[in-house]
């Protein structure tokens, strides 16, 4: 079976059926923390999909029905033998299990099939063992374990009446008064086994002989020889040796024949005696005997073996809550500050209300015309949209001219045409304000300009920002000494240990759907002006101007996602919409953010204990990094790709987690807008390394293989590129990302129809596209998104 962990992450939050966490750690084996509802498991080599089932939905049995007490790992009562908790783990197990198959049923082929798998891998040390001659408890585990499918074990009436209560176990109370109960019906039955054992042992080897062994020589009479001894005396023959030798033999032998009887009985005598004095001395021992489960310590042993020692650790990070006050400027603040500089400006003779009244009115006769024909094509898209949806239905009703055809026709009843409502769309924009984008600042605040009078138009809701990290900014907004250092109370991010450590994001709201009509007109009024301020006039900005408030600074992307996923929720609910867009204008990456919180502690001067959280950075070569959202139940595995660098891929791999949590966490369509480089050197290298086939590959990932073919390719996206002025990238984490031409090319032209020569209606037809496609090109940041929006 194939299968991720992410994919199994999941399976364990669904049977949960809770926000439970779900962490990957090198441990020997699984557990739960009960009261902070964290399930960790091991990262396991060679693991099928089965085992990882039976392992999760064990664990989840766990944190579903045992009480913060009965843990594996919690401490068991004092008063209790140290293997108590062998018992209760083995009773437990039986009822969890039972519970948790009962309300997933599907668990029950998984936890058969797994538990086989750990049988043929000896997990519980019984191969080659006959299991019906073990104790009760490690029959009850095998028994319990197999979900009482392993009929081959056998148990005595006595201990069927334990099996039963087993079985029908319902409480952790239960669990408590029965372990106590099987675990004094084991004390005996081990101590009665042990005992047995070492009675066979010492009737085997505790007393073979008496030391007495019978000798054997050969027959012959005795006879005195002609030798004398040292005294004068006649010694004795051999034959005489023998012969006497011989009849003493044979009285030994009749002597021995009578004592033998008697011997016999007087040790068996004693060796009976000494085992009534072991049995006795023995019996003292069995109040204080302590019985094992063996099964389930070689389990727990063994685990160690299924341990991937080689895989890189799990790293779990936490999204960082946003500080609100920290990070959003109201559309009013905003606005002020563009009026009041401009306003002085006006005063101190940079430039009349006559150049501003022009340039507006310049503005809107460009757009206006083709704003409309926009919103007429979306109300288009739309209708058809929903009539292609559209089905005719019977009513119920009978039709009174098709009643005289009953007879022959069923069909009597009117009909009625069912076209289901359209889904109601936002809108909330994030623009790059980095230094990088100085050069399109000027065409992006147009497109921005086209865009949001389209949606005022056709109301849809909508929200934009301009995401910075200037601190000079920050201050302005909030008009604070712009001199002066301030502490952590100003962070935009939350720094608890544990969670991404976020630097600084400021998100300024230029605009919005709630303005008032004379709010708008102001609002417009001043972003007309902004715009052109970054307008080249022979080599320099021209005279208009901009406040340091609009300073550009760099481009802290991923943090501009994630702080403006907080407030999609509130946006959807306050108007009511099916679907929310997140369009994103940038032109450059995401600033490095790839940092953690990890809290450390120090010693001042007088030996004071301080604690402080600190950020340090990571990379995905050396963990599996794991960014998460507890509260929303949110996972983002991070992917390591070779071919790339490891700090630039990392950071990649975080802002995908930010589109990704942005799609699910807030419920958006994620549109993102590219702005290459008037230079030719930069529109190029970025097709190379930013455009992004349908398989996830760039131009440099098919350079590797295939030079030729890359080259080829190149030439022909180049091309196209050139023609349309942008190119459609199937780049991860978007529903739709463009490579747009940026600089002069960005900025809105007004189209005229041009004909050569004299005028025909093929030469008219042919204008009127080329214009209709320029004005397409031109617009293309609302062109697009009315194409992803109207569906």
């Amino acid at each position: 079976m194939s299968f991720t962990v992410e994919q199994k992450n999941l399976l364990t939050k669904l049977m949960a059926s809770e926000n439970l966490t779900v962490e990957h750690q090198k441990i020997h084996t699984a557990k739960f923390d009960p009261v902070n509802r964290v399930l960790y498991l091991p990262i396991w080599q060679d693991m099928s999909g089965f085992m990882y089932d039976h392992l999760g939905g064990h664990e989840v049995g766990h944190a579903l029905y045992t009480p913060a007490d009965g843990w594996h790992d919690a401490a068991v009562d004092k008063t209790t033998d140290k293997n108590f908790k062998s018992f209760l783990n083995v009773v437990e197990d039986a009822r969890i299990e039972k519970k948790v198959t009962r309300k997933f049923p599907g668990l029950k082929v998984s936890f058969r099939k797994g538990f086989q798998e750990l049988l043929d891998r000896d997990f519980f040390g019984i191969k080659y063992k006959d299991v019906n001659q073990l104790s009760f408890i490690e029959r009850l585990n095998l028994y319990t374990k197999s979900q009482y499918t392993a009929e081959y074990i056998k148990f005595t009436t006595e201990e069927m009446v334990y099996v039963t209560k087993v079985q029908n176990l319902e409480t952790w109370e239960e669990v408590l008064a029965l372990t106590g109960e099987i675990y004094d019906y084991s004390k005996n039955e081990q101590f009665d086994m042990q005992m047995e054992k070492q009675m066979r042992d010492f009737e085997m080897f505790g007393d073979d002989s008496n030391g007495d062994y019978d000798y054997d020589d050969s027959d012959s009479d005795f006879e005195y020889s002609d030798e004398e001894d040292e005294d004068g005396q006649p010694q004795e023959s051999d034959k005489s040796k023998k012969s006497d030798e011989k009849s003493e033999q044979q009285k030994e032998e009749s002597k021995s024949s009578a004592d033998e009887t008697e011997d016999t009985e007087d040790t068996d005598s004693e060796t009976s005696s000494e085992i009534d004095r072991y049995k006795e001395s023995m019996e003292s021992q069995r109040d204080t005997f302590s019985p094992e489960c063996k099964t389930d310590d070689s389990y727990r042993k063994n685990e160690n073996s299924l341990l991937d020692a080689k895989c890189k650790p799990y790293l779990y990070l936490d999204v960082p809550t946003v500080n609100p006050k920290n990070v959003f400027t109201s559309s009013k603040r905003v606005q002020e500050l563009l009026s009041e500089y401009y306003t002085q400006r006006i005063n101190d003779g940079g430039f009349d209300n006559a150049y501003v009244q022009k340039l507006v009115s310049e503005f809107k006769n460009k757009n206006d015309r083709y704003i409309g024909l926009l919103a007429k094509e979306f109300e288009m898209r739309k209708a058809a949209k929903a009539f292609s949806k559209s089905k005719l239905s019977d009513t119920g009703d009978i039709d009174i001219n098709k009643l005289s055809n009953y007879k022959f026709d069923d069909n009597i009843f009117r009909k009625v045409m069912l076209t289901p409502k359209g889904k109601s769309h936002g809108l909330v924009l994030l623009l790059d304000c980095s230094g990088s984008m100085s050069d399109n600042m000027a065409g992006s605040i147009e497109q921005i300009l086209v865009l949001t009078m389209f949606c005022r138009k056709v109301n849809i809701p909508f929200r934009v920002f301009g995401f910075t990290d200037c601190s000079e900014t920050y201050k302005i907004d909030r008009g604070l000494d712009r001199f002066k250092e301030y502490d952590e109370t100003h962070s935009s991010f939350s720094r608890k240990p544990g969670q991404l450590g976020f630097s600084n994001v400021q998100l300024r709201e230029y605009l919005n759907s709630k303005m008032s009509n004379v709010e708008f007109t102001k609002s417009l009024r001043n972003m007309i002006l902004l715009k052109e301020s970054y307008v080249y006039t022979r080599g320099r900005y021209n005279r208009i101007g901009r406040p340091l408030s609009e300073n550009l600074s760099n481009t802290p992307l991923i943090q501009a996602v994630y702080a403006v996923g907080t407030i999609l929720e509130n946006f959807r609910q306050t108007n009511n919409l099916d679907l929310t867009s997140l369009v994103i204008v940038h032109d450059g990456d995401s600033d490095s953010s790839a940092y953690y919180n990890i809290e450390n502690e120090s010693k001042n001067q007088i030996g004071e204990l301080t604690k402080y959280v600190h950020s340090y950075s990571f990379d995905i070569r050396q963990y599996n990094v794991v960014v998460r959202d507890r509260k929303n139940k949110f996972e983002y595995a991070m992917k390591l790709d070779n071919n790339k660098n490891y700090s630039y891929h990392t950071n990649e791999e975080l802002l995908r987690s930010a589109l990704e949590w942005i799609r699910v966490v807030g419920k958006s369509k994620v549109f993102g807008f590219f702005i290459l480089a008037s230079r030719a050197s930069h529109a190029k290298g970025a097709i190379r390394n930013r455009y992004h086939f349908e398989d996830g590959t760039t131009l440099e990932d098919m350079r590797r293989n295939n030079h030729v073919g890359a080259y080829e390719k190149e030439k022909e996206l180049i091309k196209k590129f050139k023609q349309e002025k942008f190119l459609i990238s199937s780049t991860t984490g978007y529903n739709s990302f463009y490579l747009i031409a940026g600089g002069s090319e960005l900025q809105t032209e007004d189209e005229e129809i041009e004909i050569d020569g004299k005028v025909t209606s093929h030469k008219l037809k042919t204008a009127f596209m080329k214009m209709a496609k320029k004005k397409q090109v031109n617009r293309v940041l609302v062109s697009k998104f009315i194409q992803g929006m109207a569906v």
